[in-house]
């Protein structure tokens, strides 16, 4: 992958370098003195295991689990409105609804790479 170049190449930073060396830094001070455009490297052998990693996770799940992620999630359904569909209480499906997203961390959590890329990710925006 080609690395983005910052397209100033005379903006002088020259004020970067006078901090004291015993002084911490902020997160904000971190981030400002963080390359620009930086983008998330990760390869297409890395991609292919975190979508594997997912399709596992949901072949634990049965139809009717799919059914109701598909409605909350993707369709964008209301509690409501798959209560007057599957003619359960509203709080029965959104016992159901936390349930299975519980399930699919479970069933995530057990992949390495998908710890790992968590981890990564939380390190990379938080710091």
């Amino acid at each position: 992958m080609v690395k983005k170049e910052f397209p100033f190449d005379t903006l002088d930073l020259s004020w970067k370098n006078t901090r004291k060396p015993q002084q911490k830094q902020t997160e904000i001070e971190i981030l400002q003195e963080a390359e620009p455009h930086a983008a998330l490297e990760e390869s297409q052998e890395e991609r292919i295991q975190l979508q594997e990693a997912v399709l596992d996770a949901f072949d634990e799940l049965d139809d009717e689990e799919i059914w109701l992620l598909n409605a909350l999630l993707f369709e964008r359904l209301s509690l409501r409105q798959v209560e007057r569909l599957t003619q359960l209480p509203k709080t029965t499906v959104a016992r159901k609804r936390d349930y299975i997203l519980r399930k699919l961390k479970r069933a995530l959590n057990k992949h390495q790479i998908v710890r790992d890329h968590l981890t990564f990710l939380l390190i990379y925006f938080i710091v």
